[in-house]
């Protein structure tokens, strides 16, 4: 039997478990302290010092050792371990490589799961891997069984749910768009897209799209949207062009993940410079428009309507999302959790009533589009405007909210997208008016 005084046990800074359960600390000491004695000891790394598995029965013999050690007489041992006595100040380990397969695999796996230098994709796999052995040591393993062995005290609901979509994520690993997240909030987003992309996809091939009344066209709005549209002319225009304030780029913490498309400066300026003339171009001699911008560019684009021959609201409507926003620099300031959207009209076509200037619509948190708005709050702005039969258009129609509102209001839609991984989105929401 090999010893050591634990006092000279290292204990690796890297280890995550960080909080032990005094209560079962003390059950394990007290069980220590009986006649059947320390029934594991510690495994150490091959220097004889470093510590491996068996933490909570370091510190649970640490404690009996510093209670006795405030008497006057110290005992010649404290406890037994294969019914032997134990010297005072003393603990016995086992080396790793002494370990049977099993045991080695399990302290290996355990101490992997606790390194603080693993990448996302090397954690989850380690969690993944651990519970797998544990699972074929014991059938009925649960996950917050697993969660607590590697976090003890600390294997809250959070570590659990953490544990159990770790595990999930490992089984995605061989999937280069999923090992190549940078993160795992990312690679989770990615398994999410490509289940929703293949699942609209069946939807797709066995579905007719030109038995719909609304219309989808690939492309930019500006080159194509005169020859799409022919003869036809609209009552009203909901679109969300880009917003110039750089949400597709590295660094920015927004509660959608990846904007997989251009929100430079210079995007809003060609909007704001052309958006006007091809909504002039394309409605009704009586029509409305809503365009969602940033606030800070508010007064860009009314100018810019203005100009372009619309009646502007003088105030943006704005759109209360609730909790759901970017986050910018919140060391110095809020979040921001509202959109602002600005009214115009051409000719004299008068508003549905007097709605409020406030739209209180929570953002959704699973919305497949970074960006996308909820089919509600089209529906909102619309009814305020329409009535049935109306024409709609959406020149940036994202992930196809304008189709899905229009089947509501009875009213037909028109819209226009750039992105293929959107335009997918959009087939996918027009699909649903069949």
């Amino acid at each position: 039997m090999q010893l050591i005084s634990y006092r000279d046990v290292i204990i690796p800074e890297d280890r995550q478990r960080k909080t032990f359960d005094e209560a079962a600390l003390l059950e394990l000491k007290e069980s220590i302290l009986k006649p059947i004695g320390l029934l594991q000891p510690i495994v150490l790394r091959a220097d004889g010092r470093t510590l491996v598995a068996g933490e909570r029965r370091l510190r649970a013999i640490a404690e009996v050792y510093v209670h006795v050690a405030g008497k006057q007489e110290e005992p010649s041992y404290c406890f037994l371990h294969n019914g032997q006595q134990i010297p005072f100040g003393q603990i016995p380990f086992v080396f790793l490589s002494e370990l049977p397969e099993e045991q080695i695999r399990e302290a290996e796996l355990e101490e992997n799961v606790r390194r603080v230098d693993l990448t996302w994709q090397e954690k989850v796999s380690a969690q993944a891997k651990l519970h797998e052995h544990l699972l074929q040591q014991n059938p009925e393993q649960t996950i917050t069984e697993t969660a607590k062995k590697i976090y003890g005290d600390g294997a809250n609901k959070r570590k659990v749910n953490e544990v159990s979509e770790a595990i999930q994520l490992a089984k995605f690993l061989e999937d280069p768009l999923v090992a190549g997240a940078p993160d795992e909030k990312t690679a989770r987003r990615a398994i999410k897209d490509d289940i929703a992309r293949k699942e609209r996809r069946e939807r797709l091939a066995t579905l007719d799209l030109s038995r719909s009344g609304h219309r989808l066209f690939k492309g930019n709005c500006y080159d194509r949207a005169l020859d799409d549209c022919g003869p036809v002319r609209f009552d009203c225009v909901v679109t969300d062009p880009p917003y110039g304030i750089d949400a597709d780029a590295k660094g920015q913490t927004f509660d959608g993940d990846v904007h997989e498309y251009d929100d430079s400066d210079a995007a809003f300026m060609e909007a704001m410079d052309r958006l006007p003339d091809l909504c002039s171009r394309l409605c009704k001699p009586k029509a409305h428009v809503y365009v969602f911008c940033d606030i800070r560019r508010f007064g860009e684009l009314f100018v810019a309507f203005e100009i372009g021959g619309f009646t502007v609201w003088p105030r943006p409507i704005i759109w209360d999302k609730g909790t759901v926003g970017s986050y910018g620099n919140i060391d110095y300031g809020p979040r921001s959790c509202y959109d602002a959207v600005l009214y115009a009209r051409r000719g004299d076509r008068k508003a549905l009533g007097g709605a409020r200037d406030v739209i209180n619509i929570p953002q959704r948190t699973d919305h497949e589009h970074p960006a996308g708005k909820p089919v509600e709050v089209y529906v909102e702005l619309l009814r305020r405007t329409v009535l049935p039969g109306d024409i709609l258009a959406d020149f940036f129609v994202g992930s196809g909210p304008i189709f899905l509102a229009a089947k509501e209001l009875k009213c037909t839609a028109f819209g226009w997208e750039l992105n293929d991984k959107y335009f997918e989105m959009a087939q996918g929401a027009l699909s649903k008016t069949l």
